[in-house]
């Protein structure tokens, strides 16, 4: 083979066969060929030029294979920066050459597998008439390496005619230069990768940093005194954020990097996954675009909520769960919101202690409120509910509970074997219930103890051989009605010690010196008299006459005044203990409007001395309301017909 073929560039005019003619962005000149980029308009103009020198038998000899590379499958610089000038063209390679066969057929196949390009290196050897023909370009004749007669000789593969066998044979990208020159001078056959894709660079995707501490739960056991720990209760359930906190910012996602496969195919990196920070902006929170980043931001003060769901951010006055309350996932809670919404359940054992709370779920703990509204949309069993200073409202079942409102009102549709204990109790169905309230208003009521001051039950009939009691709570007035003899006792002494002083002031007043001198003290305050110098001396006599007289009336007078101050507050003290008198044997009845089952009714006479029945525990109160003491009084005892009963407010005991 020559050292340098000849050339295979034409002129378009007289292009001869076996040449080409150079494209507009080519320039030959007596270094090689370059490449003006600024007339190149596309990098496929150019993989097309490529594909035509390939499919027409010729090569580049001398090729710059990097350059060549980078400028088919690296982005090139645009033809229309205006940076570029005609000294912009690059070295793409020495010439353009005929391949001829007899050399292609030196070449062989390759095997490509899981990107990467094998071939099989091993010594090569040419004819003599085609390694040296007499024209210089080898015999016009096929010779194939073996086949013919002719004495060989052992030979050497070109790069550049490699490059080009390669490219016809698919194989574009990712050539390892110095692996194939090594493969040229092995002495016997091996298999080498000789090229290989270069994969893609995945991309980040977009994501948040949060920005805020404690936004999430701690469920670390809660820390008390002393290095304590809390085993039933964990750190931080309900984070709170304040308004215009930053909570979290967005980070952009990065494009990966594209990758290349041996055929020069593109190998493009997955799109990383993007987000709108604004699809994450719940109530509560919005979006703010500032100079470093993008963040979200609380918009008010409140419990920061994440949606596990959606992954949304949301900022309320209330805490909204959808866990449920259990040893595993909250322990027991104490909440300071104002408001709290459980739609899970809140398990056996749990104590919830909040405000006002609405439970979705059934309920199986206890929950324990300090005012608001306690609001249990389904059923409450084997737990307690208890309202410090507001209301309770069961909308399910309440089985085996315990529920305590002592100044609010429970409301239930339907009680089986539950303690209530309330101001107020209103019940549909009550099954043997322990009931104690001032006021109870119950649709049916079977098997039931109930104590209360007024009673209204529309139906009253036994459940299992187990009657119904109800005792109507009278006051004991004994005492009310000493401290009212007693307080009117004090004021009929204070009434006559202030008439002794009053009369005693009287007299005085009436002597007749301290009538003269009283009369003659408001002519001269008023103006309306004067006194000369003789009467002036007669005055001075005057009122030292009448000075000690004066003294005792201002002591009388000021003991008047402190004894009309103590009668007046004794006489509201009074009326206060007749109005309380009054209030206490106001509004006591009981009204069964029908009886169907055994039924006992007793006024059951409240003593002070004795324990507070809220006082006593769920069993000894119910042992208490239905083995009523010698103070009860029957007032009814059937099993059929219709009971109503008004307590009169008895006489007071005279003075």
């Amino acid at each position: 083979m020559p050292d340098d073929p000849p050339s295979a560039i034409g002129n378009l005019a007289d292009l001869e066969e076996g040449q080409i003619a150079l494209s507009r962005y080519l320039v030959q000149r007596d270094g090689g060929l370059y490449l003006a980029l600024s007339r190149l308009e596309a990098t496929a103009d150019l993989l097309d030029f490529v594909n035509r020198v390939i499919a027409m038998g010729l090569y580049f000899r001398e090729l710059d294979y990097a350059r060549l590379v980078s400028l088919l499958y690296d982005a090139p610089a645009s033809r229309d920066d205006p940076t570029r000038t005609a000294a912009d063209e690059v070295f793409l390679a020495v010439d353009i050459a005929k391949f001829r066969p007899e050399r292609r057929s030196l070449y062989k196949e390759f095997r490509v597998d899981r990107g990467e390009a094998v071939y099989l290196f091993e010594p090569v050897y040419l004819e003599a008439t085609a390694a040296h023909g007499p024209d210089g370009q080898g015999s016009d004749q096929p010779l194939v390496s073996g086949r013919s007669a002719a004495p060989e000789t052992r030979t050497v593969l070109d790069f550049d005619e490699f490059i080009a066998n390669a490219w016809a044979k698919g194989v574009r990208f990712g050539i390892d230069v110095a692996m194939v020159r090594e493969g040229f001078e092995l002495d016997k056959p091996e298999r080498r990768v000789v090229a290989r894709s270069r994969p893609f660079v995945r991309g980040k995707d977009a994501e948040i940093i949060e920005q805020a501490p404690g936004l999430h739960r701690n469920n670390a056991p809660r820390r008390l005194l002393g290095d304590r720990v809390d085993l039933r209760q964990f750190e931080t359930r309900y984070p709170q954020v304040a308004a215009g906190i930053r909570l979290v910012k967005k980070t952009p996602r990065t494009l990966g990097v594209d990758g290349r496969d041996v055929s020069g195919a593109e190998l493009p990196a997955p799109l990383p996954k993007d987000f709108e920070l604004a699809r994450l902006a719940g109530p509560g929170t919005r979006v703010s675009h500032e100079k470093d980043g993008e963040y979200l931001l609380a918009s008010v003060s409140g419990f920061l909520n994440i949606d596990r769901r959606t992954n949304q951010f949301s900022v309320a006055d209330k805490i909204v769960s959808h866990e449920g309350v259990s040893a595993r996932t909250t322990g027991d809670l104490l909440l300071t919101g104002e408001v709290y919404e459980q739609h899970g359940e809140i398990q056996e054992k749990r104590v919830v202690t909040c405000r006002s709370i609405t439970a979705f779920a059934d309920v199986f703990g206890n929950i324990v409120s300090t005012g608001g509204v306690v609001w249990l949309k389904h059923n409450l069993v084997g737990g307690g509910a208890s309202n410090d200073d507001g209301d309770i409202v069961v909308e399910g079942l309440a089985s085996g509970a315990t529920l305590i409102a002592p100044h609010g009102c429970v409301k239930l549709k339907r009680a089986d074997n539950c303690v209530i204990v309330a101001r107020e109790v209103v019940v549909e169905r009550a099954t043997q219930c322990t009931i104690l309230a001032d006021q109870l208003h119950a649709d049916l009521s079977e098997g039931c103890a109930v104590a209360g001051k007024t009673i209204h039950v529309r139906m009253a009939r036994c459940r299992r051989e187990v009657d119904n009691v109800f005792l109507v709570q009278v006051p004991d007035l004994s005492g009310d009605d000493a401290q009212v003899v007693a307080l009117q006792q004090h004021c009929a002494a204070q009434e006559k010690v202030l008439g002794s002083h009053r009369a005693r002031i009287d007299a005085l007043r009436g002597e007749k010196d301290v009538v003269s001198y009283l009369a003659l003290a408001g002519k001269l305050r008023g103006r309306e008299a004067s006194l000369s110098s003789e009467q002036q001396a007669g005055w001075r006599r005057l009122s030292a006459l009448v000075a000690p007289i004066l003294r005792t009336l201002s002591q009388l007078g000021e003991e008047v005044r402190e004894l009309e101050a103590e009668a007046s507050a004794s006489g509201v003290e009074l009326e206060e203990a007749l109005a309380a008198r009054e209030q206490a044997c106001r509004a006591i009845a009981c009204t069964i409007d029908r009886v169907d089952g055994e039924t006992r009714i007793h006024a059951l006479l409240v003593r002070r001395a004795d324990t507070p029945l809220t006082d006593l525990p769920g069993k000894e109160l119910k042992l208490r309301l239905r083995n009523p003491d010698a103070a009860s009084k029957k007032l009814f005892a059937g099993s059929a017909g219709s009971f109503s009963w008004t307590y009169q407010t008895p006489p007071r005991r005279p003075a």
